[in-house]
């Protein structure tokens, strides 16, 4: 099966005043690395990631700088013990990570299948995996090629986790139809993500991007009684390296000579504008009158936006005013940041 990996560029974040991102990203990003205060986790997202913390035993860990895995193996074998751990913690909703191979196995093809499915007896039953090693290094690219799913009530998920406790989830907006590469690159100073390739969006980070970090793949019902089941997620490959090097187009030496400039001085003056002042005053207009700003309409809140002071965005059918200018990010919802939001 051919692998493609998406190019990726810098990442990390960082919320509130260290404008941990400035359109100019991610923990890595936005900066690969959300800061310890990253307040966008749930407290589900906050269990796993401290359980995740504990398995790694963050910090002072020996962590990888590179990681591969093309899931190769037999058909219906499960995944290298030596590379991810299966989660078997249940979910608020009742969901259930199992280590069946019903829910995480290989097809045999180089791919990896998480299967989410409900069953009479075992009830809705799912597939988390995370990477038993953490990964550290100051720039870099993480990537994945993945199908999801594109029935309602499925939540797929490649998310970044950090030591301190931040998650940055590449699959925030999956897109349809076929295998997608979603990617995520850092430096020291900036974040970015692709897919495919293109970026979706650049920025600049502050607070260092060289903090460990791990890495989960997960597939979750969110609405059972939306979702077609059994769901599928399919995952090509999985990948921690060097960013790719940029590439920019050459850059074409001239074909003829340059023409040299004459030696000979002009021998005609320039001629002179005249001095002659308008006969004529000019006519004067009232500036006109300006109407007061109104105030922004109100727009649904989306991660990867630029937000300003006082603007007014929607979330779960509540209404928030914007406290602080920034730009959001996944995780950053409305109700995950208090210090940014304000209910109305």
């Amino acid at each position: 099966m051919p692998r493609h990996s998406a190019q990726q560029q810098p990442a990390w974040l960082r919320p509130r005043l260290v404008v941990t991102l400035a359109v100019a990203t991610a923990g890595l990003a936005t900066a690969i690395w959300l800061p310890t205060r990253n307040d966008s986790a749930d407290a589900s997202e906050r269990d796993r990631a401290g359980s995740t913390e504990q398995r790694h035993g963050w910090p002072g860990d020996t962590s990888l700088d590179s990681f591969t895995d093309d899931f190769d193996g037999a058909a219906g074998s499960t995944v290298d013990p030596q590379k991810w751990v299966l989660d078997t913690s249940r979910s608020d909703d009742g969901l259930q990570f199992s280590q069946s191979t019903r829910n995480a196995r290989l097809d045999g093809e180089g791919n990896l299948l998480l299967t989410a499915r409900e069953g009479r007896r075992s009830g809705l039953t799912s597939a988390r995996l995370v990477s038993r090693q953490t990964f550290r290094r100051e720039s870099g690219e993480i990537s994945a090629r993945i199908q999801t799913p594109a029935d309602e009530g499925i939540k797929p998920a490649f998310e970044v986790i950090t030591a301190g406790g931040g998650a940055i989830d590449l699959l925030t907006e999956p897109v349809g139809d076929g295998f997608h590469t979603y990617a995520l690159a850092w430096t020291p100073d900036s974040v970015t993500f692709s897919v495919d390739g293109g970026v979706v969006r650049q920025m600049q980070v502050r607070g260092g991007t060289d903090r460990p970090f791990s890495l989960a793949l997960s597939l979750v019902v969110t609405d059972a009684r939306r979702a077609e089941l059994p769901a599928r997620m399919v995952v090509d490959a999985v990948s921690v390296a060097a960013a790719a090097p940029t590439t920019s187009a050459p850059t074409e030496e001239p074909t003829a000579p340059a023409t040299t400039p004459p030696t000979t001085e002009p021998t005609a003056e320039p001629t002179t504008p005249p001095t002659t002042e308008p006969t004529v005053a000019p006519t004067t207009t009232a500036p006109p009158t300006t109407p007061p700003a109104s105030k922004p309409a109100k727009q649904a809140w989306k991660p990867f936006t630029d937000y300003t002071a006082g603007q007014i965005v929607t979330f779960k059918g509540a209404d928030y005013e914007v406290l602080e200018a920034h730009t959001s990010l996944p995780g950053w919802e409305p109700t995950a940041l208090p210090s940014l939001f304000k209910k109305l």
